[in-house]
């Protein structure tokens, strides 16, 4: 796409902000919402982690009651130097919407 194209696409978006409906404004607050609670509760995940790490010292392996953890290695093999392929220049529209309260 070059930017001729991009300028085509452009005039046509309309610039004005659409209003709409009110009810649209739930699906807002329990997106918000959502987003808070995945935040917190990934801080919490992160913390349990971080205590367990800490239990486990040096050890690959532990046991808890029922549970039993490994806290292993990965291994990456080493790879040649890849020359990556130029991408032609587009747009496209994002999958999410981003959302500011005002």
């Amino acid at each position: 796409m070059n930017t001729n194209t991009l300028k085509k696409i452009s005039n046509n978006i309309s610039e004005d902000i659409k209003i709409i409906a009110e009810e649209n404004e739930l699906y807002v607050k329990q997106i918000l919402e959502c987003d808070r609670v995945i935040k917190d509760a990934k801080i919490h995940k992160d913390l349990c982690m971080d205590k367990l790490k800490e239990a486990m010292g040096n050890h690959l392996d532990a046991r808890v009651n029922n549970y039993l953890l490994n806290w292993s290695y990965i291994s990456y093999k080493a790879q040649p130097e890849k020359i990556v392929p130029a991408k032609e220049a587009r747009t496209i529209r994002k999958s999410s919407i981003t959302i500011k309260e005002i």
